[in-house]
């Protein structure tokens, strides 16, 4: 006769088993799920976060190097704001540090004056200016450059340069603007050479701008004047820049031509930056299936312009 402890499960308690094995892997899967799920929206929103703190540390950043090693003019920014049909552009300059200032290369004093404005010393577009040997020849093709008449400050974009002897002949593109700046010696009005008197000093940019909804960022120029950017951010729907002048007022731009005199590009403070960073798709399970988005405020103050509206 067989013991009752040697026998196997009857049909009932295995029955139980199974059920109670289903509820706890139904359980687990439910949990799995969900957590899944969360961690998705969890990761969306992430995302959008990640883009938002990413522009907000590089315009902070790039915004500080605004009048670096260059003064601000009443017609001449260091700082300015350009709207446009999608969003602003951004334009930053200063002069670059190697790790010295680029230096300033005065036109050669030996060279005879233009009789007619709006010419150079070599061609209507040259100018030959006196250059260190024993540095590092710190000025390429492509490179922007500011060039000073006697305090008339001009943009040029080079797309030439020549080495002659103890001069460098310097060519530069066509184009009466250059970032919304008058450029070369024919920009409105026409700039007469003066013999001395005029130097060209190499210049950096940081142009942001919005191509669709791509926030992008460029540190230099095609030789067509256009910026070649890379992108900063996908999904941005707005980028809106305003100016904080000294005397308090917020404007979309500057403006030297009317009869105010305190919002001038030397008038500018420093900027408030909005922008608007949205997903890349709508999650049916995120955000009560709303597209997630996020807008945020940057107040930023650039230091070397502070410096110059406390210096009186």
């Amino acid at each position: 006769m067989r013991d009752r402890s040697d026998r196997g499960f009857t049909l009932i308690e295995l029955l139980v088993g199974l059920l109670l094995g289903t509820i706890i892997l139904s359980a687990a899967i439910t949990f799995l799920i969900t957590h899944m799920r969360s961690l998705e929206g969890s990761d969306t929103r992430e995302n959008v976060a990640r883009n938002d703190r990413y522009v907000g540390a590089l315009l902070r950043r790039d915004l500080q190097l605004a009048g670096i090693g260059i003064k601000s003019g009443t017609r001449y920014g260091t700082l300015s704001v350009w709207p446009g049909t999608s969003g602003d552009t951004l334009i930053v300059l200063y002069v670059p540090y190697q790790p010295e200032p680029a230096p300033l290369h005065p036109v050669d004093p030996t060279e005879s004056q233009p009789a007619d404005a709006g010419e150079g010393t070599c061609g209507p577009r040259c100018i030959e200016v006196l250059y260190d040997p024993t540095k590092p020849k710190e000025l390429l093709v492509g490179d922007l450059a500011r060039m000073e008449v006697e305090g008339v400050r001009r943009l040029v974009l080079i797309n030439d340069l020549r080495i002659d002897g103890p001069e460098w002949e310097i060519e530069w593109t066509e184009a009466d603007s250059l970032l919304h700046q008058p450029a070369g010696l024919t920009g409105t009005p026409n700039v007469q050479l003066k013999v001395p008197g005029t130097f060209v000093q190499k210049l950096a940019v940081v142009i942001f701008y919005l191509d669709g909804e791509r926030l992008m960022r460029a540190d230099e120029l095609n030789l067509d004047g256009s910026p070649s950017g890379q992108v900063v951010a996908y999904g941005v729907e707005e980028f809106d820049i305003s100016l904080i002048f000294a005397d308090g007022d917020t404007l979309g731009r500057a403006n030297p031509s009317d009869t105010d005199y305190s919002n001038d590009y030397d008038d500018i403070a420093g900027v408030i930056a909005v922008v608007t960073v949205r997903a890349s798709r709508v999650d049916p399970r995120v955000n009560n299936g709303q597209l997630v988005r996020k807008t945020s405020e940057w107040r930023v103050s650039p230091r070397n312009l502070r410096y110059e509206k406390n210096r009186y």
